[in-house]
């Protein structure tokens, strides 16, 4: 062998060694795990030690579930082969998605479910003659509780647009608990509303009462946005509600600026023409029904010796604007409502609530929804109202000591802490489906907004507009909602540190309804995110929170859950003073 041939030989046996050598440190390093990923290095006075790195991760979010691909590629379900193939042609039916067919079977082994875990169904779509849907759309809602521990939560329902869908819940608590899936509607009983009912002009109507002396009249009003009229008396508010039009007919001799009250007409201006089928779409055997083939029962063993927190196991973030949703917005165990959105708490000690809204001035804008807020508030803050379900509508009309309470009825009201400097303020939003609403008490939330021009900017926003706006067509309610939009960026504009909420809507027990509200969170998400607001979603919790007590869905739930959401707002509003979770 030549001298070259050496040197290249020992060359290559050495590095052959190395190489060797890094391939056993490797797979050594991935057999035994070194527990170095466990653990970070630390120094301490130069000393360096091992410190176990936080075992919490991410909970898992809802945009995460992966949408699988349909079957349904719009021309071609099944391809049997290049070409028409007529002797494969069948006689057959197809129907609508039938709770009594549909099967929903659990995704997961059942005898390794612990607290803190996802649990996961999925749920294949049937029609009434036992064939799998290939569309989606359907409303469903899924719910898991315990009603002797008091424990409830919703499951995220993902539809995966092929007639399957899965839903996610979280195990909050350990014990036996029930499931129950309903299908709320069914997709052909959505299509119809969002392409026919929610189109309709005119269907928000109300009786103007114009009044002048001793002379009064009442006509015909009505909400429009396209269409044309002839011979009406008009309300324009470009700045409030864009290119819809508050119309009025004539009254018999009055002129129209004598209008100055308003009454929710239960007559629409509008005629929905719906045949014998569409109208069973809500009827009792098509809607809100049951899925039989649900598991009913399932064991959630407890996770270790001693009790795990949420916290212990996920990284919940902390009460912020544009916050993801999570695969579960959290559950009910007792009178609790333990958030998994962001880091809520109770917030029982009243110097610490004094001290966080010091010479603040909080708006409570919305309906009577936000009144029961106001209330609840006005006890959070120090008042012994004592505010319970049969108070609650009554306005306080004095409060001894240091408050001062002004304001002209129940839907326009202050009340002042002046020995703490807080003022907290009612107002019933505009267009309100009332009886004998006055005109000039009931302010459109954008003039309020602007209206706001205190040179120390210490305001606080919760804004809910919900419950009065299920007659309104899409392209009107969106429209007042951007408009409100840009009445905060003028606000903040002139106060760059202010503070917004906007409260979600929730179910008013009404199926008829219940897609229209529902698609209200989508609709509010949209408008203001990335405006810094922070949008408290309480449709789940409040569900939850009627399967965990027994109670009845309904527009004005008890103040006991009113309470629990009141502190969501105060856990983002004093969010930089509550960074303890209880």
């Amino acid at each position: 062998m030549f001298v070259g041939e050496k040197r290249m030989s020992s060359y290559w046996k050495v590095w052959s060694a190395v190489l060797l050598f890094a391939v056993i440190v490797f797979i050594t390093a991935n057999i035994l795990g070194l527990q170095y990923t466990q653990h970070t290095l630390t120094s301490n006075n130069g000393h360096f030690y091992r410190q176990k790195k936080p075992t919490t991760r991410s909970l898992p979010l809802q945009d995460d579930i992966e949408i699988r691909n349909s079957n349904y590629n719009g021309t071609i379900i099944q391809d049997h082969g290049k070409q028409w193939n007529i002797s494969l042609a069948v006689r057959s039916s197809r129907g609508r998605t039938s709770p009594l067919k549909t099967k929903i079977t659990l995704a997961q082994d059942e005898n390794g479910v612990y607290r803190g875990d996802f649990i996961t169904f999925k749920i294949s779509a049937r029609d009434v003659y036992d064939r799998l849907r290939v569309f989606g759309g359907d409303l469903w809602y899924a719910t898991m509780y315990d009603q002797k521990s008091k424990f409830g939560t919703m499951g995220k329902v993902v539809d995966h647009n092929d007639g399957t869908y899965s839903a996610h819940f979280y195990a909050g608590n350990a014990g036996t608990v029930a499931f129950r899936f309903v299908l709320v509607l069914q997709r052909e009983a959505i299509t119809f509303q969002r392409n026919f009912l929610r189109t309709t002009e005119m269907r928000a109507a109300w009786t103007g009462t114009f009044i002048s002396g001793n002379v009064t009249e009442k006509s015909n009003c009505f909400l429009v946005r396209e269409g044309t009229w002839k011979d009406k008396c008009e309300f324009p508010h470009p700045k409030a509600l864009g290119k819809s039009t508050f119309l009025c007919d004539p009254p018999k001799s009055l002129p129209c600026n004598t209008m100055s009250l308003i009454t929710v007409n239960g007559k629409s201006g509008a005629t929905v023409t719906m045949n014998t089928e569409t109208k069973s779409l809500f009827q009792s055997w098509n809607a809100n029904q049951k899925v039989t083939s649900s598991p009913t029962r399932l064991n959630i063993k407890e996770r270790g010796t001693s009790a795990v927190r949420d916290t212990d196991i996920y990284t919940i973030p902390s009460c912020e604007a544009d916050l993801k949703a999570p695969l579960s917005d959290g559950y009910w165990l007792k009178d609790r409502w333990v958030s998994l959105v962001c880091q809520n708490r109770k917030w029982n000690d009243v110097i610490e609530v004094q001290q966080c809204l010091q010479n603040k001035e909080i708006y409570f804008l919305g309906d009577s929804t936000t009144r029961q807020w106001f209330q609840m508030m006005v006890e959070v803050v120090g008042y012994p109202i004592n505010v319970t379900d049969r108070n609650w509508r009554p306005r306080v009309k004095s409060i001894p000591d240091e408050y001062l309470v002004t304001g002209e009825d129940d839907y326009h009201w202050n009340i002042q802490d002046l020995r703490n400097n807080i003022t907290m303020k009612y107002r019933h939003h505009a267009l309100s489906r009332h009886s004998q609403i006055p005109i000039h008490r009931f302010p459109y939330v954008v003039d309020v907004l602007d209206d706001l021009k205190a040179p120390q900017c210490n305001y606080i926003i919760l804004i809910s507009l919900w419950a009065h706006f299920n007659t309104w067509t899409l392209d009107s309610f969106h429209e007042r909602l951007i408009n409100i939009q840009k009445g905060l960026v003028r606000l903040r504009e002139r106060c760059p540190n202010l503070m917004v909420a906007v409260k979600g809507p929730h179910d008013r027990g009404d199926v008829r309804g219940y897609w229209i509200l529902y698609d209200m969170i989508r609709i509010l998400k949209e408008v203001f995110v990335g405006h810094k607001v922070f949008f408290i979603d309480i449709w789940d919790m409040n569900f939850a929170y009627a399967f965990a007590q027994k109670k009845r869905i309904q527009i004005h739930m008890p103040m006991e859950l009113i309470r629990e959401e009141v502190f969501m707002f105060l856990s983002h509003v004093c969010e930089q003073r509550s960074t303890k979770l209880e």
